[in-house]
């Protein structure tokens, strides 16, 4: 079985590989940016379910599975993305300090095996509560990680106890790729003994 991750996420990548010896890697030519008044869970889904169009028509290996997933930071119904710079970050941040906010990751799959097609789409939401958080702790936190290719400016598995007071759901969804979804979806899918056998 080919499995083609949809995405240069290191930590995606990574989780992945927990599951299956070999993934290949095919970077998604979509740009991921919010239409006017889109809900952050419409935005999200659409960017996954782009991905997987743009990639499928890529791929010819059969059988194989495509995985594709987007993850976002949203408060106050607004998308955080990834930060430009010190300063956006620190704002970021400042926006989540002693606040709940949601983490949701949309994954899309197509698996195929000969004239066997089959297409899911599914979506995870984790509730992350900060910690009240003052200028030094923001910037000392900012100053352990890398936080430009982190949406919202954090990372859960990088020094999270530093600002994360609790969450309640997926933490593999806050790193970026729900792994209680994507084995419900292949169970949904019936395709479980296919990919492990």
């Amino acid at each position: 079985m080919n499995i083609i991750l949809g995405s240069s996420s290191p930590r995606r990548k990574y989780l992945l590989q927990s599951l299956f010896n070999t993934i290949t890697i095919i970077h998604p030519d979509v740009e991921e940016i919010p239409y006017s008044c889109e809900k952050p869970l419409d935005f999200v889904q659409r960017a996954s379910g782009d991905k997987l169009f743009t990639i499928r028509t890529k791929i010819s290996t059969n059988p194989s599975l495509i995985i594709t997933c987007d993850t976002i930071v949203t408060i106050d119904n607004e998308i955080l993305g990834k930060p430009a710079d010190f300063d956006h970050a620190y704002y970021m941040l400042s926006t989540l300090s002693g606040r709940t906010h949601h983490v949701i990751s949309a994954i899309s799959l197509q698996y195929t095996n000969k004239n066997d097609i089959r297409q899911h789409n599914d979506y995870e939401i984790t509730q992350v509560t900060f910690k009240k958080l003052n200028k030094n702790d923001i910037t000392t936190y900012l100053s352990h990680i890398n936080y430009t290719d982190k949406a919202g400016a954090y990372a859960v598995q990088e020094y999270g106890t530093m600002i994360i007071e609790k969450m309640i759901g997926s933490i593999t969804n806050v790193i970026g790729f729900p792994l209680r979804c994507f084995f419900r979806m292949i169970a949904d899918m019936d395709i479980i003994q296919k990919l492990f056998q």
